[in-house]
């Protein structure tokens, strides 16, 4: 088989292939001993049908086109495999040439994994690292804030006032009375300790305020994280194929609408709701799509530098840990091998992070 490779830009890759006479020829008659095999014809029994009325039957466009399809299943995947193309999705095939007693040619044009090159990351997390962290401090005001919204939680709706003697009784006078105030529970030993383990409002004050700085600092440390990678992703050099944009772009599809229909909402009321249809929203993400993909194209290659991927031990732990939060209806379908690579990419990540976070 005679092979060509062209490069194009955003990390296409147009592959020009032409099987020879005899490699198609040989192809031809697998096929057509599959076709007879199975042929059903007036007059014969299964599989029994002379090859000439089978070929009339399926008609000769037909049978070189399949014949074309089967040599391309088998001699694709290889192709990718010995000229080392990283393909991802589905490729665009074209038949260029499709003729008995002739070579069969053919374009396989495929989006591929960007080659990438990376920035200097461990001197960019080294003076990322070097920064003094963000000082996390929660507030008294914050904190009160909470404990209104925790005795809010807890209140009690106080009864309106009786009806005067002799007033009428319908719906519209009814509506006239205030709506109930809030009786908030005050704020003592008794009240904490309904909360939880908590002897005194002090307690239960220390404890909200530790959570409420555990969040914070959480978050900070997201934050700083973000900042990490996106100064190595954003000083590295890679071309982006539209396919994994597009993808990316699904993701965020998915996690909106997963997060809109938590809140009870159909997807269809939201859009109307804000005035706008999906694909302006997928236009609107295109910037994100892009930095996201850039950041796990970034960890991806880093990850492949420094050889850091994750243990078995690793991989089971996440997995089962994941699976335990499922009831057993949700097990049945589940299938282990997937959910272990997608743990391997969510545990991968982390590790990268790590790294880089311990560069000083």
């Amino acid at each position: 088989m005679q092979i060509e490779v062209i490069k194009k830009p955003k990390s296409i890759v147009v592959v020009k292939g032409s099987l020879s006479v005899e490699e198609f020829n040989a192809r031809i008659q697998h096929v057509t001993r599959r076709f007879v095999e199975e042929a059903e014809l007036p007059g014969f029994r299964k599989g029994k049908a002379p090859e000439k009325m089978v070929i009339e039957k399926i008609g000769e466009g037909a049978l070189l086109e399949e014949a074309a399809n089967d040599a391309l299943r088998a001699t694709y995947p290889t192709i990718l495999k010995e000229r080392a193309i990283d393909a991802i999705g589905r490729p665009q095939i074209r038949i260029t040439k499709l003729a008995r007693g002739n070579p069969l040619e053919f374009e396989a044009e495929t989006a591929t994994l960007p080659e990438i090159s990376l920035s200097d990351y461990k001197n960019i997390a080294k003076t990322i690292n070097a920064k003094p962290k963000e000082k996390v401090v929660v507030s008294d005001e914050e904190l009160e804030k909470s404990l209104d919204w925790l005795r809010k939680s807890r209140s009690k709706k106080a009864d309106p006032p009786p009806p005067e003697e002799g007033a009428p009784q319908d719906s519209e006078k009814e509506l006239e009375h205030p709506p109930a105030d809030e009786q908030l529970p005050e704020l003592t030993d008794e009240f904490a300790q309904s909360i939880g383990a908590y002897k005194t409002v002090e307690e239960l004050k220390n404890a909200i305020r530790e959570n409420m700085k555990f969040d914070k600092e959480q978050k900070a440390n997201d934050k700083r994280r973000m900042e990490l990678l996106e100064a190595i992703s954003e000083a590295s050099s890679m071309e982006i194929p539209d396919i994994l944009v597009e993808s990316e772009k699904d993701k965020i599809a998915a996690e909106l609408k997963n997060g809109i229909e938590r809140m009870g909402m159909q997807w269809d009321t939201y859009l109307t709701h804000i005035k706008k249809k999906e694909e302006e929203l997928r236009t609107e993400w295109q910037e994100d799509a892009q930095k996201r993909v850039r950041n796990a194209l970034a960890l991806k290659e880093i990850a492949k530098r420094e050889s850091i991927e994750p243990s078995d031990d690793e991989l089971n732990a996440w997995a089962y840990q994941y699976m335990a939060q499922m009831d057993e209806a949700e097990k049945k379908g589940l299938d282990i091998e997937r959910v272990k690579d997608y743990a391997y990419g969510v545990i991968q990540n982390q590790k990268v992070l790590e790294y880089l976070e311990s560069i000083k």
